[in-house]
């Protein structure tokens, strides 16, 4: 096996000045609808409600509502990035084709892997898995399953707790027809939920001097006209983030959040230009008495034993090292690199496996 120069994941050695970062740019949209299919345009945007509707004392929200009846979501065996694979077909009219790089992007993946990547330097228990290739001269990355998340079967109550956040989401969002016709926003509060739907945007940025393009899940958006109308461009700092966590009823609890939910926060958000985020705190019930917005920036504020600059130096320092390790353009070649709190790195080449990027993509070009 190669032996690599893999980067430092030690906070000390990444607290650096904070690496340049563009505004992230949103360039178009996919939905995947109902039974998780690709669909180009923005019918799973969601609105979000009013505010006056949802923070404040005295809001109460059962997230336990259509439990029973819930639409499961569908998995998709070795669905990987063919998502963003389908969106790039459907906008190939915009590809240059005199240049090398897809879209001219160093990098293509999605928001998530980011943020994998960024909160290693804080994560104490979880690893990693991330497939790579590279083709005309654009380096793919996709993630793969832990074989501890393939393995691990959610009992009721974890399933319970995963749909208390699609709950929570869907009862603060409306559709762009019914905001747009001004009909009852809570309309869907009996309703179960479909955990299948989903709005994506498609980012570009420039992290250090690397062109990126990434995919990121969505979650209320506030101009109910920009769903109803594609011709109205999205900006990122309509979009807000919604979570659930659990009410603060002593300092240990607030500590916690400061210390390993903050940091979360602000890296999926910081990376597609969210500014708020929608807290519904939560009793052990799954009823949310009191709704609140949150500021990224306080996040980051009220940070507690990390440092955004060390997140953002450590991706700086993958992708740095991917693009030095990972030089020759491949259609077949797979590198899988790993990673893990207790053991750092490993790299290789992988070997009887099926490439992520498909016939169905790659024969669309030149």
């Amino acid at each position: 096996m190669s032996s690599y120069d893999f980067p430092s994941y030690n906070p000390r050695d990444l607290d650096r000045d904070f690496p340049y970062f563009a505004y992230p740019k949103i360039v178009g949209g996919l939905s995947l609808d109902g039974n998780r299919e690709f669909v180009h345009n923005r019918s799973q945007l969601q609105i979000l409600r009013p505010e006056n509707e949802i923070l404040g004392e005295g809001k109460s929200f059962n997230l336990n509502i259509g439990f029973e009846n819930k639409f499961d979501r569908i998995t998709v065996q070795g669905e990987y990035l063919n998502n963003m694979l389908r969106w790039i077909l459907a906008n190939r009219h915009r590809y240059d084709e005199t240049k090398s790089q897809i879209f001219g992007a160093d990098f293509l993946t999605f928001r998530g892997t980011f943020r994998l990547i960024m909160n290693s330097p804080y994560e104490r228990n979880e690893g990693w898995i991330l497939r790579i290739q590279k083709w005309k001269d654009t380096i793919f990355i996709a993630e793969e399953k832990t074989p501890e998340k393939l393995n691990k079967v959610p009992t009721q109550q974890e399933e319970r707790f995963m749909y208390w956040g699609y709950k929570f989401e869907d009862l603060m969002t409306t559709t762009a027809k019914k905001a747009c016709q001004n009909a009852a926003p809570a309309a869907n509060e009996d309703e179960p939920v479909n955990e299948n739907t989903e709005f994506n945007c498609m980012f570009v940025s420039k992290i250090g001097n690397f062109r990126v393009q990434y995919g990121a899940e969505m979650d209320g958006y506030m101009d109910p006209n920009a769903a109803a109308d594609e011709s109205i461009p999205l900006q990122p700092d309509k979009f807000v983030e919604l979570k659930t966590s659990n009410a603060i009823r002593h300092p240990g609890q607030e500590r916690t959040l400061r210390k390993f939910k903050f940091v979360k926060w602000w890296a999926q958000c910081f990376l597609v230009g969210t500014e708020n985020v929608i807290v519904g705190w939560k009793d052990k019930d799954g009823v949310v008495r009191n709704v609140q917005k949150i500021s990224v920036k306080e996040c980051s504020r009220s940070a507690l034993e990390w440092k955004g600059n060390v997140c953002f130096n450590f991706l700086l320092d993958v992708l740095t090292f991917l693009k030095k390790t990972i030089v020759e353009d491949s259609l077949t070649k797979v590198y899988r690199l790993t990673w893990y709190p207790d053991r750092g790195f490993t790299m290789e080449i992988e070997a009887c496996t099926e490439p992520f990027l498909h016939e169905w993509f790659y024969s669309q070009f030149k």
